[in-house]
């Protein structure tokens, strides 16, 4: 039985994209190719019935997933119901708190009748009353945290039993980023770069946790002695009028191409010859990142979260200390005056992913968590 595909449900809250979003889609298609029988749960008109559809996995969109006690609870709560004693899957993968309290309270009420995994997916703080210690050490058979630097944080944290954390980094599919001089030259086309020009890219959610004041203030810096450079920002969210009044405040404004939310993310990662990951807050296993290195391009990262464990200094790009300014500015001013080792660290970033970080990789270490997560399901609640 051991051996035998697997039964999954996974469910996340999300109704927009973002790393969480795609860390389900990317594991639920893998999954699927493997073998393994995957059904994503999530609200209507969530993202995420589209990412299952692509994936070739059943999709339950019939869940509100509302924080707080609300009317909508007592539909989740039945359907839920539903789910573990008719669809009978072998492991039930939440991925944020509301899934996480509904499926943990309903398999509770059902005699712990399934195995339920948790992936924790930042660095918020855990609070360590008695509700998290009975949802994460009694309700939880697993939880994988996706860096270490976070799993070894919450096993010092009393909400959680440091002997069921499996720290597994999310992959990405390195062969969609795989270099592509076609597509460099399209897209460098229509964002209006030239060939004298050097791009530094920062994918990520327009929010303070991701560091972008640091990146414009750094720029403002270098744009006066590196005329070549160029900013493309590829993310949507609510401080975009902010961050483009900081710009024309810190007269960058010309510099910075604000290309919002993009489908075609490959693609555009292609435009870039830098990759900028300042962020300050949040960040623990940066997508972002590692498709931008499986692109072959040198990144520029903070030492925030678990993103020292992406990146090693020197080597596959360069490690500045978060929400500073000035080593940013020294961090890009190196690597715009140094074709070469731009060259060298993308092709040194490529081979980590490809090392590291596939999206085989991935899904691989999360069946492997998945077994060992029945075997400890069966030892805590054997009748």
């Amino acid at each position: 039985m051991i051996s035998q595909p697997l039964k999954i449900l996974m469910t996340d809250p999300h109704l927009r994209g973002g790393g969480q979003v795609r860390y389900v889609g990317n594991l639920a298609r893998e999954l699927t190719a493997m073998g393994h029988d995957v059904t994503i749960g999530c609200k209507p008109g969530s993202v995420l019935v589209d990412r299952a559809r692509e994936a070739g996995c059943g999709v339950a969109d019939r869940f509100a997933f509302r924080s707080g006690l609300r009317p909508e609870w007592r539909r989740d709560i039945l359907e839920a119901r539903r789910c573990l004693l008719y669809d009978m899957p072998d492991i039930v993968h939440v991925s944020g708190s509301q899934d996480h309290w509904l499926f943990g309270g309903v398999n509770r009420l059902l005699g712990y009748a399934t195995c339920l995994v948790r992936t924790r997916h930042n660095t918020y703080a855990v609070k360590s009353g008695l509700p998290n210690r009975i949802l994460n050490r009694r309700w939880t058979d697993v939880q994988i945290v996706v860096c270490q630097t976070v799993c070894d944080d919450l096993a010092r944290h009393p909400a959680f039993d440091a002997q069921r954390l499996f720290p597994i980094h999310n992959g990405v599919d390195a062969k969609l980023f795989k270099p592509d001089a076609d597509a460099r030259q399209k897209i460098r086309e229509e964002f209006g770069y030239g060939e004298n020009h050097v791009v530094c890219g920062i994918v990520a959610r327009l929010v303070p946790a991701k560091g972008h004041d640091f990146l414009f203030q750094a720029v403002a810096q270098l744009k006066d002695r590196r005329p070549e450079l160029r900013v493309l920002v590829l993310g949507q969210g609510d401080r975009e009028a902010e961050l483009q009044r900081l710009c024309a405040d810190l007269d960058i404004a010309p510099l910075v191409r604000f290309a919002g939310f993009r489908d075609d993310m490959a693609a555009c990662v292609q435009a870039i010859d830098i990759g900028a990951q300042p962020s300050v807050d949040c960040d623990t296993s940066s997508f972002s990142l590692k498709e931008q290195m499986a692109a072959e391009k040198p990144v520029v990262a903070s030492d925030y979260g678990g993103l020292t464990e992406i990146v090693d200094d020197g080597v596959e790009g360069i490690v500045v200390p978060a929400g500073t300014v000035e080593p940013l500015a020294d961090a890009l001013e190196r690597l715009l005056g140094d074709p070469e080792l731009r060259a060298h660290m993308g092709v040194a970033g490529r081979r980590r992913v490809l090392r590291d970080f596939t999206v085989h990789a991935f899904a691989s270490r999360t069946v492997e968590a998945y077994r060992r997560a029945l075997e400890i399901h069966r030892e805590r609640f054997a009748h």
